[in-house]
């Protein structure tokens, strides 16, 4: 790039964030690596599962939109204006895009290589700190006041569900290979190759002082640098970055950005003072973002038998085991799990219809008491009622018959799963809890107007509901029928 254009490139990035926290010579430098891309109208940057870009992007002219794929459709996320950044995850995360990135008309790109910028973010800490924000709410604009929830690369969640999701702990080696200083890069070696290890720390009087890596040996040893007869010590690299136990994906990527590092030494506290507990990879990071619940939405909806959703489930148990370590408000891991195992019935019905063919008539499936609230965690069961729209008498009974067997099958996969039936049958693949919507409200007509000795257990379980597959109509229209019955019924 021409210094000409450089300097205007510079003079367009000094008046937004994060560019303005640097020196205009700094984006002056920046400029001159940073290419130009002209995007006609529609014409898409990257999408889902494409591989990771070396650059990063702001918007100069025109308007990005960025899409996720929800329910086999293309959904809106965010749109980027002229000075907004995107495509960061590049800087946090080793997997391809989770979004897709399109032109919603004629637009002009800056990418900013990765490589040139980072030296930048890791030296300035207001850098930093916004582009770990940008990442996860991927909107800036000073005007949009009403993008509450938190927006990641993996998927869009509520506020509160963001706050499990990006601050979710991480799992590490706990018992990493400790070595003295006085040990040789040979012996070193030796002792990685034969525990099966991509790392060391070096200690002295039980505290780190270093630590080597595979990298090390590739890029000093076998070039010839670092001769295998000397004390590790020549080989190492000093001082140790250290972290505190039960530090998050999203700080353990901070760290490791900011000082431009592979692994991190998690010590007793935090401190290179004191005794070491374990190492973190940056294949660690990887796993962990594996196991966000983004991701596991995204894994249901690609899962074709109970065996495939059975190991989201064994995913979703880690987890909320993680994050009841972590002291998060139960609150919000409710909520994480409750999405999600709505979204596992959900996938189970689906697959009974794959098999059984489309309904003869449209359908809804709610999920009834403590799962209809969101109140489970780990050990639970399935409790669900399927209502399925009014059709002529004659048809009655084989429509009845389809949703009975459909309601067997996607309960019998949840059952697989690790959802047990409910103890009192309360499932859709009970006849009592399978029949129309006319069927369904002269039931509730009855339970809310002529009350009787298990009503206190019906209120608990059949008034509590979230639909997980089907047409909301008929979800609204049981509703409207429990509003209209509770107005002024003093005994109920």
């Amino acid at each position: 790039m021409s210094n000409a254009i450089a300097y205007r490139v510079a003079d367009f990035l000094k008046d937004f964030e994060p560019f303005n926290f640097l020196s205009y010579d700094e984006l002056v430098v920046i400029a001159q690596s940073i290419r130009v891309l002209n995007l006609d109208k529609n014409k898409t940057l990257f999408q889902i599962n494409d591989a990771l870009h070396d650059s990063f992007y702001v918007v100069a002219h025109g308007i990005i939109q960025l899409m996720v794929v929800s329910d086999a459709e293309e959904m809106l996320l965010n749109k980027c204006h002229a000075g907004d950044i995107f495509g960061l995850r590049p800087f946090f995360a080793k997997n391809n895009y989770q979004m897709t990135a399109k032109a919603k008309d004629d637009c002009i790109v800056y990418a900013i290589p990765i490589t040139v910028f980072k030296p930048y973010v890791s030296k300035n800490q207001a850098v930093l700190d916004f582009l770990l924000e940008s990442f996860a709410t991927n909107s800036k604009n000073q005007s949009d006041k009403m993008a509450k929830g938190l927006i990641t690369d993996s998927i869009a969640f509520s506020e509160n569900q963001s706050d499990l999701l990006y601050f979710q702990t991480l799992t590490y080696n706990r018992s990493p290979l400790k070595i003295g200083i006085q040990t040789t890069v040979k012996d070193t070696a030796q002792l990685i190759t034969d525990n099966l290890y991509d790392s060391a720390v070096i200690t002295e009087q039980g505290n780190p002082v270093g630590i080597v890596t595979d990298k090390d040996f590739r890029a000093k040893v076998a070039t010839g640098r670092v001769a295998i007869s000397q004390p590790i010590t020549q080989l190492m690299s000093a001082p140790v970055v250290t972290v505190i136990e039960n530090i998050s994906v999203a700080e353990a990527q901070l760290v490791m950005l900011k000082y431009g590092v592979t692994h991190l030494c998690v010590t007793y506290d935090g401190t290179d003072k004191s005794e070491v507990k374990g190492i973190i990879s940056e294949h660690d990071l990887v796993v962990a973002q594996a196991n966000n619940p983004g991701v596991l939405l995204k894994e249901i909806r690609k899962s074709t038998s109970a065996k495939e959703l059975k190991s989201v489930r064994d995913k979703l148990t880690e987890i909320i085991q993680s994050s009841l370590q972590r002291n998060i408000p139960l609150t919000h891991i409710q909520s994480i799990a409750g999405e999600i195992t709505l979204a596992l019935v959900k996938r189970a019905i689906e697959l009974a219809i794959l098999e059984l063919g489309s309904p003869p008539a449209r359908y809804a499936w709610l999920c009834i008491g403590s799962q209809g609230r969101k109140e489970q965690l780990l050990l639970t069961d399935q409790d669900s009622i399927l209502i399925f729209e009014d059709v002529p008498a004659d048809k009655y009974r084989d429509t009845k018959d389809y949703f009975i067997r459909l309601a067997k099958k996607a309960t019998a996969t949840l059952e697989k799963v690790g959802y047990k039936l409910c103890a009192q049958n309360h499932v859709a693949s009970n006849m009592l809890w399978c029949k129309s919507l006319t069927d369904w409200i002269k039931q509730y007509n009855s339970w809310m107007n002529t009350p009787g000795e298990k009503s206190n257990e019906i209120s608990s379980v059949f008034f509590d509901y979230e639909m997980a597959s089907g047409e909301q109509k008929i979800e609204d229209a049981l509703t409207e029928v429990i509003f209209k019955n509770a107005k002024n019924n003093v005994l109920f």
